[in-house]
């Protein structure tokens, strides 16, 4: 019996353990991600910033890591989606398909946002998603002109109805920090009743 006992404590521990490292991975795999990311606009190779966009530079900030922005979504594909022109920050336009819809809960409320794809679609951007946002954050925390989120059509799987959208991982277009650049605007479908206070901030 006392063996019995034994068995049943010590796997149950392993189970905790096990637990554990995973969710510890998840949070490294997020920290690791973010130090790349701050690091490319500090990189001379990767930097999207011009020499006096250098001097006026801050530094990439982040909202402190939270588990509770790491949502398991409803994912609904859209057939035959349509093109929709985006406006951009340079008063052009970018085209994207619509490619699915994912539903979530945050805070006690039902969200729900569309993914995209850049059309036309180019062979080595196949399996990208994009997923452009705005939220109660934005021009108070985070940058005022929205963030974006990439996706991959193999995050879904073949028979999957869920994707994992992780705030935490959420950046900047680069028109928040040069003037050199043409960035999508989210549009108004995407504007999230909620403040989502994770990923990437902003410091003017």
């Amino acid at each position: 019996m006392k063996n019995k006992i034994f068995i049943i404590i010590f796997s149950f521990v392993i189970l905790v353990s096990c637990q554990a490292t995973k969710q510890l991975s998840g949070i490294e795999e997020i920290k690791n991600y973010q130090k790349e990311l701050a690091e490319s606009y500090t990189d001379p190779k990767t930097t999207p910033l011009v020499k006096e966009e250098k001097d006026n530079f801050k530094g990439i900030t982040f909202f402190p890591i939270n588990e509770k922005y790491i949502v398991e979504a409803k994912f609904s594909p859209i057939k035959d989606g349509k093109v929709i022109p985006f406006p951009t920050s340079a008063k052009k336009i970018k085209n994207y398909k619509e490619y699915g819809v994912v539903e979530f809960e945050l805070d006690g409320q039902q969200n729900q946002l569309t993914i995209y794809q850049s059309f036309p679609i180019m062979e080595e951007y196949k399996d990208h998603l994009f997923l452009p946002f705005m939220d109660d954050t934005n021009g108070v925390t985070s940058y005022g002109g929205g963030r974006y989120l990439d996706l991959s059509t193999k995050d879904l799987g073949t028979k999957s109805k869920t994707i994992t959208i992780d705030f935490n991982k959420v950046y900047n277009p680069y028109c928040a920090y040069s003037k050199h650049y043409n960035c999508p605007i989210p549009p108004a479908n995407n504007l999230l009743d909620v403040e989502i206070n994770a990923g990437v901030s902003y410091i003017k």
